[in-house]
């Protein structure tokens, strides 16, 4: 039998010129691969951390809703820079922790200035006990149960600019240290001196918001951020009448002296807004996820042309 002769392959000179660029530069077409391969983690690598710490260097937007007598009055939001304690405590007391949290706090004073009369800060008077409310259960709050650890960032940034968010963390150095009240009390029928304790140094709770600057805070204050919305409640809060402060009447003087309480308790008012300021619930705004980036030149693979 005849064996049928295979017919000779025939190779193009196109193929042929392909094959032979494949067999004579196949290592380094590999190693440029392995080269771009190497780049792009080396790219991605580098970029991850680049965002997670912008995420993380972001401030954390808190909010509170405010109204005067029971009227809603609208919403403030506070970019506040959590990287300190004083921050970070702040932010805490906004989420809420175990029950205790900015909700329900007041509005005590609105602070104005004795040259002009003009309106300088709101201060809130923040919580009085690091317990959840109507209970005796501690809670555990950051910065420990008093504002001594937060006394260190203490001029890092100065009440330079109205809008400024800032947490009260001692008292004035400049200022005399409060001493126990004297007074007289009648027991069985003869006057006895009795003492009261000095009002406790501040929590690291309460917080001022400037309206204009206000650089008499930076010795008491620790600002923790800036309002970045809702200018217009805080200028409403402003206007609002208040307690006439008259501690300069002689009255007054002669009533403090003595220890009468009635002085101690209009003391207490002055500046004080006639209409009851609340804020009616805190938080947290919700960060909304980052945008995936689009792929870049770099990362796309290097697949070979389709013939």
């Amino acid at each position: 039998a005849r064996l049928a002769r295979r017919a000779p392959r025939v190779v193009t000179s196109h193929a042929r010129s392909r094959r032979e660029l494949d067999d004579d530069d196949g290592p380094a077409q590999l190693s440029r691969r392995v080269s771009l391969v190497a780049i792009t983690a080396a790219v991605v690598a580098t970029r991850a951390p680049s965002a997670a710490n912008a995420d993380e260097a972001s401030p954390v937007e808190c909010y509170f809703d405010i109204a005067v007598d029971a009227e809603v009055l609208g919403r403030v939001i506070i970019a506040v820079d959590d990287s300190t304690l004083a921050g970070a405590r702040f932010a805490q007391l906004c989420r809420g922790v175990d029950g205790l949290s900015y909700r329900r706090t007041t509005i005590e004073s609105i602070e104005v200035s004795e040259d002009d009369g003009g309106e300088i800060y709101l201060r809130n008077g923040g919580v009085n006990a690091f317990v959840t409310p109507g209970t005796q259960a501690a809670v555990d709050i950051i910065g420990g149960p008093s504002a001594e650890r937060l006394v260190k960032d203490l001029g890092r940034r100065p009440h330079d600019v109205p809008g400024l968010v800032s947490v009260f963390v001692q008292r004035n150095p400049s200022e005399p240290e409060p001493e126990a009240k004297a007074r007289l009390v009648s027991v069985r029928g003869k006057f006895e001196t009795v003492y009261d304790a000095p009002p406790p140094p501040p929590n690291g709770t309460a917080f001022a918001i400037t309206l204009r600057p206000a650089p008499e805070l930076d010795a008491t204050n620790v600002v923790v951020g800036r309002v970045v919305d809702g200018w217009d409640v805080l200028e409403a809060i402003s206007k609002l009448p208040t307690v006439k402060d008259n501690s300069s009447s002689p009255f007054f003087q002669v009533a403090k002296s003595i220890g009468d309480k009635r002085a101690t308790v209009a003391e207490q008012a002055f500046s004080k807004p006639f209409k009851k300021v609340v804020f009616q619930s805190a938080g947290v705004v919700a960060r909304a996820p980052p945008p995936t980036p689009p792929p870049t030149s770099d990362e796309s693979t290097d697949a070979e042309p389709v013939e």
